[in-house]
């Protein structure tokens, strides 16, 4: 959510409210659900933004890595919702890892 928030601001913060009010108003996405249906995040975006909402979402995960502490370069032909599920996969075998370890200590 974050990162979504972050990515938003780039092209500013008073653009960023509207664009969040308008994808939960008209694309019924709550700010909680963002990465849970990137799906719909991806399509309110290209509603709004037209081609350039790939600037957005390339920004949005370019933020998401960095959070994660990831160095991932994301290509040119990316598609934003297999990006962030890649990512979740990575904080989720991050977050099983730090169990893994803290279970043998």
């Amino acid at each position: 959510m974050e990162a979504v928030q972050e990515g938003l601001n780039s092209i500013g913060p008073s653009v960023s409210n509207v664009v969040l009010f308008y994808l939960k108003k008209n694309a019924s996405i709550r700010f909680d659900e963002y990465m849970v249906k990137p799906e719909a995040l991806e399509e309110g975006l290209e509603k709004i933004f037209g081609l350039g909402a790939k600037v957005i979402e390339k920004k949005i995960l370019e933020v998401l890595y960095v959070k994660l502490e990831v160095p991932r370069r994301i290509e040119d032909d990316f598609e934003f919702a297999e990006e962030v599920k890649n990512a979740q996969k990575l904080l989720e075998s991050a977050e099983l890892e730090v169990l893994e370890t803290r279970s043998h200590a």
